[in-house]
């Protein structure tokens, strides 16, 4: 007897409408099943391997049997600090992957295209005129600071830069956490997943899920596409060395409306930005100089409001990365 395979015919589908974290329903189930238990929680192991879950029908009525499968993952943002309740981010987005094909078993061990993706997953039978339905809930697991570091590594000979930057934006954002404490991943107000919290590229349903999927996200894309903006910003005038170049990608992969680096006619080279006073205390909030309200004001001043508004920087975003390294001045 062949071995059914399931087939994806929609990936990574994706709306706008705002929803709850994963529930499971057990009254839209139906039939008799021998396997798993209704509303059963596997999980994606620390090793980012998806669970082992056979669902298997109880029934006389012969084959072949027409299964059919949906996952789907409500994104709502999270707090890091844990047990806390998620929002809706700014953004409500739905991922989803379904498939369906025949088989003459009663029994398939699930396997979502070979995606590692979590949410809820509802797996359905047609058995002549019956039809069963089953629920679980896929969530994922902690995998641990040193095991990102070894994928990171996996990543030094072909691309060095790179790993070393995600390995410091992944102490910067997470402290090298990618799930939330339901064993969801981490998502930031503006959309921002895992251990990177990226926005942009909107990752794909399996890299929001594996961490290690995540890591080759940030690192072969992700910062990939923020160096090369970084690049033709500092190729204005050259003159740069390659840490500088890292310092100004930093800037670029938290949005570089202020940059570190600008170019100095006078002494004909890059110099410090300092037209942003930035707040030592938050990682990427600071002050435009060039407004008058905040000209003369002493830190403490504009953390109580006596100028203007502070703004999120991709300039006080690196200068912090630097000063927690010991770099900054």
């Amino acid at each position: 007897m062949s071995k059914p395979v399931a087939k994806a015919i929609a990936a990574a589908k994706t709306n706008k409408t705002p929803d709850s974290l994963v529930k499971c329903e057990v009254e839209v189930e139906s039939g008799v099943w021998v396997s798993p238990e209704s509303c059963a929680t596997y999980k994606i192991d620390a090793d980012a391997n998806f669970p082992s879950i056979v669902f298997e029908i109880k029934t006389e009525i012969p084959g072949p049997y027409e299964w059919s499968w949906e996952i789907k993952w409500v994104v709502l943002a999270c707090p890091q600090k844990k047990s806390k309740p998620r929002f809706k981010p700014k953004r409500g987005k739905t991922y989803s992957l379904r498939g369906r094909f025949s088989s003459s078993s009663k029994q398939w061990q699930a396997n979502l295209d070979g995606q590692v993706i979590g949410g809820e997953l509802t797996v359905c039978v047609k058995a002549g005129v019956k039809l069963f339905t089953r629920k679980t809930v896929i969530e994922g697991t902690e995998p641990g600071r040193d095991a990102v570091l070894k994928e990171l590594a996996s990543f030094a000979e072909s691309q060095p830069r790179e790993a070393n930057l995600a390995k410091r934006i992944f102490t910067q954002e997470t402290n090298f956490h990618h799930f939330y404490s339901d064993g969801q991943p981490l998502v930031s107000f503006d959309n921002g997943y895992g251990l990177g919290q990226a926005t942009t590229p909107v990752p794909t349903y399996e890299q929001a899920w594996s961490w290690k999927k995540h890591v080759g996200y940030i690192v072969k894309s992700v910062i990939v596409d923020k160096r090369k903006l970084a690049k033709k910003y500092l190729d204005r005038h050259g003159k740069y060395s390659e840490d500088d170049l890292d310092v100004e990608t930093l800037v670029y992969y938290n949005g570089a409306n202020y940059h570190y680096f600008v170019w100095d006619e006078k002494s004909k080279s890059w110099i410090k930005n300092e037209s942003v006073l930035c707040d030592p205390l938050q990682s990427n909030t600071g002050w435009d100089l060039a407004n008058q309200e905040n000209q003369g004001k002493a830190i403490e001043q504009l953390r109580k409001g006596e100028g203007g508004k502070p703004k999120y920087t991709g300039r006080c975003y690196a200068e912090h990365i630097l000063k927690r390294e010991g770099r900054g001045e």
